[in-house]
């Protein structure tokens, strides 16, 4: 990561954690950012954030091989950096407004979509080996069992809509047991125009009319047991579904979504948000666009 580029990620940042301070409740969740009891924090909340996105934009997900790095390479520019002890404690109190600041990207790409289509899909998430289920403890409580295309797994899929450029717009965590069908409404929360998924999305007649007097049109491909017919231009369309697959794999393989070595359920789901994050800021960087944060204070208010 260049200097610039650096930079330009810390500023959007801590603009995004200036601008919740002006909110009610950011400054009911800023409170609990610092301890109670004894010295106060060695890093603030904006450079935490920033050095997690950049540890997944590194590749590097193991938080004391990337603390090591941090100290040899990066401590010019966070001269405050703790050992790998207080980073841990910081990086789990932090996990709160990676949820907001997620929500908060996921908005802009809502309000940037002018064109009105949109992909539907989901993406299992194990948290262990299928040989492994029986020993698993750490999502005991809270995962399950779930069947893909590519068979069996154990634990979280997370489901999401994005754009006709691979801006995700909407996701949502639920256990592995779910059907993607159940989330299609929630899922185009605050979109409207044409949703595009696979067979999955073959919704009950009351839901499609429900969604489609809300200016939702959802369009889901064929079991291969059903006989339908197609135009030419859903069959276009159907072949752009490509997109949110490649999103997911992106997000697999170069941001570490799928992760099988946390040692609590918010550790993973804080790994979740930050894989996600990493992802979902390189356009951002990559355009300077500071601007997007001017209005903050409306959207977030």
């Amino acid at each position: 990561m260049t200097e610039t580029t650096l930079t330009t990620l810390y500023c959007i940042i801590d603009d995004f954690i200036n601008t919740l301070e002006k909110t009610s409740y950011g400054q009911k969740m800023l409170e609990s950012w610092e301890p109670k009891r004894g010295p106060q924090r060695q890093l603030a909340l904006s450079e935490v954030l920033t050095l997690n996105i950049m540890r997944f934009d590194f590749h590097i997900f193991d938080l004391k091989a990337f603390t090591r790095l941090a100290h040899n390479a990066y401590k010019p520019y966070f001269p405050r950096l703790p050992n790998y002890e207080n980073i841990l404690k910081a990086t789990n109190r932090s996990f709160p407004f990676t949820v907001v600041l997620l929500e908060y990207l996921l908005l802009l790409n809502r309000q940037m979509n002018t064109e009105g289509l949109h992909f539907l899909d989901s993406t299992a998430l194990s948290v262990c080996e299928n040989w492994n289920i029986a020993t698993h403890r750490v999502t005991k409580d809270f995962a399950s069992r779930g069947k893909t295309s590519k068979g069996w797994f154990y634990g979280f899929k997370l489901h999401g809509v994005c754009d006709a450029w691979g801006n995700l717009e909407n996701v949502r965590f639920t256990t592995g047991s779910v059907h993607d069908s159940q989330q299609a409404e929630s899922l185009t929360e605050g979109l409207s125009g044409l949703f595009v998924g696979d067979a999955g999305y073959l919704l009950r007649l009351e839901v499609f009319q429900r969604l489609f007097e809300k200016h939702k049109r959802i369009l889901a491909a064929s079991r291969k047991n059903m006989k339908r017919l197609m135009t030419a231009e859903q069959g276009a369309l159907f072949r752009k579904r490509n997109i949110i697959e490649t999103v997911w794999d992106v997000l697999k393989e170069r941001y570490a979504l799928e992760f099988h070595l946390a040692r609590s359920i918010t550790g993973l789901f804080r790994h979740y948000c930050y894989s996600l994050l990493s992802r979902m800021v390189q356009p951002f960087l990559h355009s300077c666009s500071l601007r997007l944060l001017a209005p903050a204070v409306d959207l977030l208010g």
